[in-house]
């Protein structure tokens, strides 16, 4: 199989290569960003592997980005059939590429961040107090943002207790 295959369900994700769902994260999450914004998602997916916590999906590139409600992206037609004749496509592959093989050679551009959102969602679910911003994950109690960058259409970010 090559990359970027088309699959029929989201179950067949399991048997990709971990190259191949770096490739489909990035495209159906981050298509039509940036370099540094695709590198933000992919450096989420990193920062979570470092945690090796059953929490985030263990310290494996599948095991993360497979892991239920982490990427919505990985459960859209994006994912499971991506268009591999565009340069996004394209573009997210060399990424991908260069995260399993030579993880050294992307320069992060965002921290410890461990989430990231779209920023109008991200607008919708924090409240502020002063400086502070905090964060709800759905209608859960807020929780303190420690750690936010903005890249494009993505806000990236940590909160207390991470």
């Amino acid at each position: 199989m090559g990359y970027g295959d088309p699959l029929n369900s989201t179950n067949d994700l399991k048997d990709r290569s971990q190259t191949d769902l770096i490739a489909r994260m990035l495209y159906s999450e981050a298509r039509g960003e940036s370099d540094q914004g695709r590198r933000g998602c992919g450096y989420v997916v990193r920062n979570r592997m470092a945690k090796n916590s059953s929490e985030f999906g263990g310290n494996s590139y599948s095991g993360v980005i497979l892991k239920k409600y982490s990427f919505e992206g990985m459960t859209t037609e994006s994912a499971l059939k991506p268009d591999i004749n565009s340069t996004a496509w394209q573009e997210c592959l060399d990424l991908a590429q260069k995260f399993f093989l030579n993880p050294n050679s992307v320069v992060n551009p965002i921290g410890t961040c461990l989430w990231f959102v779209t920023n109008s969602l991200y607008k919708n679910k924090i409240k502020k107090s002063g400086s502070t911003e905090s964060y709800t994950f759905n209608g859960r109690d807020y929780v303190k943002v420690t750690e936010k960058k903005v890249i494009g259409g993505h806000t990236f970010f940590k909160v207390q207790g991470y």
